[in-house]
């Protein structure tokens, strides 16, 4: 499922008011699609429409059949393990849920071939119109590009950097069309909007819920509209609307290259990373790709975006599970451009972990590398934490299980 677009992300825009109806058709305003991004529709495209109870139920129903609770599971030890969250585990189906349904405006369904939108809409003013114009753009996309090829090629996990890469893509290229459709300047976007900016505006009840979930769930929704805008329009200004309408022919595959779009340029791809490791007695319960931009997050602080992983280079984690007794071995490794880039990322990554977790750690070593350890008992159970950082590589352990941990620290598997 495509991310539905999201109502107060439109409402931030300053060029939207309440106005009068638009004397403009469905017809009309397709081809005005079509002729801002240079890239016409192969068949027509069913509008068809909800009242808000109706799309809600309907928004709901696909979110629950393509958002498995076993993925959801998966994604929340994830989030927990790495620091995103409090400590505690959270419902992460049912929080995106509420969040995704109660805020979303339009859907272009990508398996149907057909576009979903709010009885009102019918009346287009500028706000209604810009939405249409976004999902549009999205059926556009599918006719040419095939999204449900796309999205299934890709990780089905929203918080793996491969798939958040191909999202941002996605909303960036339909974000464009909306802004050039309302004659805003996606420049202006690019430098007065951010993330944190944009989340205020959700409504009352859904900013209550907003507050108890971890900050990576909510930049997730977000991140995908606003810097998949700055990289698309950072393509257009290079290479002009035909450029633009090559994206999805060869999708960028890292968050880095969206945050850098002259990488996509180069096609400077991430490093492959294979973990080496594997707790004997374990099975493997989840892995993916972190990435730049999750990275950022997790380190952020007072909402103060920053690159703290500038110079990222590749990563990989992987979660490990054993039913009797009940243990948990997570292990992330990541790659670094250079040197200097892997340092600072280590000191800023050190910090966190100490405080977020409350680790006194101790220096060890074996053989000839030197690597710190140490244990928290500031949750239900004590959990080992273990960091080794190399010329350009960091390796990261967290588990409840002492002696598997003692047995990746002898075994100098992070050499």
């Amino acid at each position: 499922m495509q991310f539905p677009t999201v109502l107060p992300l439109i409402s931030t825009f300053p060029t939207v008011q309440e106005e009068e109806p638009l004397q403009e058709s469905i017809k009309d305003l397709k081809k005005r699609v079509e002729e801002i991004g240079r890239l016409g529709f192969k068949a027509d495209i069913p509008v068809k429409y909800f009242d808000r109870k109706e799309l809600r139920k309907y928004i709901g129903k696909l979110y629950d059949s393509e958002y498995p609770r076993k993925l959801a599971e998966k994604e929340a030890l994830f989030i927990k393990l790495m620091g995103y969250g409090a400590g505690a585990k959270i419902d992460l189906k049912e929080e995106r849920r509420k969040i995704v349904v109660a805020n979303a405006g339009g859907l272009y369904n990508e398996k149907t071939g057909e576009l979903f939108a709010l009885e009102e809409y019918r009346d287009k003013n500028y706000l209604h119109s810009m939405i249409l114009a976004h999902e549009l753009r999205h059926g556009i996309q599918d006719q040419h590009f095939d999204l449900s090829e796309l999205l299934g090629d890709c990780v089905s996990s929203d918080f793996d950097d491969r798939r958040l890469a191909l999202l941002a893509a996605l909303e960036g290229d339909a974000g464009l069309i909306m802004m050039h459709y309302s004659d805003f300047d996606p420049d202006t976007m690019a430098t007065d909007f951010n993330t944190d900016a944009l989340l205020s505006f959700f409504p009352k009840a859904s900013s209550a819920r907003l507050s108890n979930v971890p900050e990576i769930v909510k930049h997730q929704l977000v991140m995908p509209y606003i810097e998949g805008l700055k990289f698309v329009n950072s393509i257009l200004e290079r290479k002009n609307w035909k450029g633009v309408n090559k994206i999805l022919k060869s999708p960028p595959v890292s968050s880095e290259q969206i945050l850098h779009p002259e990488k996509y340029l180069k096609k400077e791809l991430p490093l492959s990373v294979e973990i080496g490791f594997k707790p004997d007695g374990y099975a493997l319960y989840h892995s993916g790709v972190i990435g730049e931009y999750y990275l950022n997050i997790l380190l952020q602080t007072r909402n103060m975006y920053k690159d703290y992983a500038a110079g990222w280079g590749g990563d990989r984690f992987e979660i490990y599970q054993k039913a009797a007794p009940s243990s948990c071995f997570f292990i992330w490794e990541s790659l670094w451009d250079d040197e200097r880039s892997c340092g600072n990322f280590y000191r800023i990554f050190k910090s966190f972990i100490e405080k977020k977790f409350n680790v006194n750690f101790s220096e060890g070593k074996t053989k000839t590398t030197i690597f710190i350890a140490g244990r928290s008992a500031a949750e239900k159970e004590t959990a080992y934490f273990f960091i080794h950082k190399g010329k350009n590589r960091i390796f990261y352990v967290r588990t409840n299980d002492r002696n598997q941990i003692n047995t990746f620290i002898e075994g100098g598997h992070y050499d």
